[in-house]
């Protein structure tokens, strides 16, 4: 859709039903506006670029303030560009001035994230402080409230294996459809996991390594080791190395294992797309 399907030009006439009444489903942008100001002509593009760039989340809604003075003087608007964001029939940001694409998206990113959303930034944020255990907590206090979305049980069994409780995760793991969002990243962490019960000690395979450096297999094995690990771009840099030796050594082996591991750090994550670029760079 264009942006203008998210624009809408309000007047008294229409304020209840585009603003009132459609904020009770999306926040509302009252931007209050002069054409013959220079600093809304310079605020118009970049709101109608968010518009544009959110596809519908949010409304915004234009306001000529030589048209409308009524509602200019109900809403107390002083200056120009003033944005005002109804949402759920209520008033919750009054902003003076010019502001920034990002100070925006900021606030709209708030207003606009679903329920998921907000428990995913909230898991993040605890992952990336170190504090599994509470992630794990939240996660479980979450699909208590949601016991049919599977893709946040996937997420669960990921953290339960790396906290070393993989018979909890396989148990719930058993139970997923096989199509289940995200399932690929707790199976093959637990495959890794499996793979590397048999191999020689990290240390082992390092020294191997160093004493013969085309031995395909040691590499590969080490691999293996760094990624239970967590030494997930070295295992990367020596799976790439051996596709670079030998493309197709072992069935191409290297490079579905790479796959698998771009699966592990899911989608988005910086590692996976550059590494995901170079292997993409040498096949072709």
């Amino acid at each position: 859709m264009s942006a203008s399907a998210h624009v809408v030009d309000v007047s008294p006439e229409n304020f209840q039903t585009e603003v009132v009444e459609k904020s009770r489903d999306k926040p509302v942008l009252l931007e209050f506006y002069a054409d013959a100001a220079e600093p809304s002509r310079q605020q118009a593009p970049v709101l109608r670029q968010l518009a544009e760039e959110y596809g519908g989340k949010f409304l915004l809604a234009r306001i000529d303030i030589r048209a409308n003075q009524q509602i200019v003087q109900q809403l107390g608007v002083r200056t120009l560009p003033t944005i005002k964001v109804i949402f759920q029939g209520q008033m919750v940001q009054d902003l003076e001035g010019m502001q920034q694409p990002e100070t925006l998206r900021t606030l709209l990113d708030e207003l606009t994230m679903s329920p998921m959303e907000r428990v995913r930034v909230e898991l993040d944020q605890l992952l990336e402080a170190g504090q599994r255990t509470q992630a794990i907590g939240m996660l479980q206090q979450v699909i208590a409230g949601e016991p049919k979305n599977n893709a946040l049980k996937a997420e669960l069994c990921d953290l339960l294996i790396q906290e070393g409780r993989s018979d909890e995760a396989k148990q719930i793991l058993a139970a997923l459809p096989p199509e289940t969002e995200g399932i690929g990243k707790p199976r093959n962490r637990l495959e890794f996991i499996d793979l590397a019960a048999d191999l020689p000690s990290l240390g082992e395979l390092a020294a191997r390594l160093e004493r013969v450096p085309d031995e395909l297999e040691t590499r590969f094995n080490l691999s293996i080791r760094l990624v239970v690990d967590d030494q997930v771009e070295a295992a990367l840099e020596h799976l790439l190395t051996i596709m670079k030796k030998d493309r197709d050594w072992e069935e191409q082996k290297a490079r579905i294992t790479m796959i698998k591991i771009f699966d592990l750090l899911g989608k988005g994550n910086e590692l996976a797309t550059r590494y995901r670029r170079s292997m993409f760079a040498f096949l072709h």
